[in-house]
């Protein structure tokens, strides 16, 4: 605890310019499994077989039919997670501001097969990516 306390006191007095630069997201390189994932998703969007302010769009409606009630809940339930997540990355992919890899980026795929995951152990084969 002490590190972080001597931290914080060390960069306490960062100018304006200094500061918006750490807010700044990184551009270094993301795993090949990630910027694949990242381009399919993209691809999907992009060919409108998924919309990430639709949340039920994200599902494979014959499988997701087959649930039951308290099942068919728990999925809706993870979707407002997983649409925000995805328009989340779709911004940032999109964005001008933000570089096309970078560790954030990563991070946000990651979350989003955590979710991904934990849904499909539960209820299976439930969404189109």
């Amino acid at each position: 605890m002490a590190d972080f306390a001597a931290a914080i006191r060390e960069h306490e007095n960062l100018s304006e310019e200094a500061q918006k630069k750490a807010g700044q997201a990184t551009g270094s390189d993301m795993d090949e499994k990630h910027k694949q994932f990242l381009a399919d998703l993209i691809g999907m969007l992009d060919r409108k077989e998924m919309d990430a302010s639709v949340p039920s769009s994200l599902l494979k409606q014959e499988n997701y039919a087959k649930l039951g009630e308290e099942a068919r809940d728990s999925v809706d339930y993870a979707l407002l997670n997983l649409a925000g997540e995805l328009r989340h990355i779709e911004w940032y992919f999109r964005s001008k501001t933000t570089p096309n890899a970078s560790p954030q980026l990563q991070t946000m795929i990651e979350h989003l097969w955590d979710v991904k995951s934990r849904l499909e152990e539960k209820h299976g084969d439930v969404l189109k990516f």
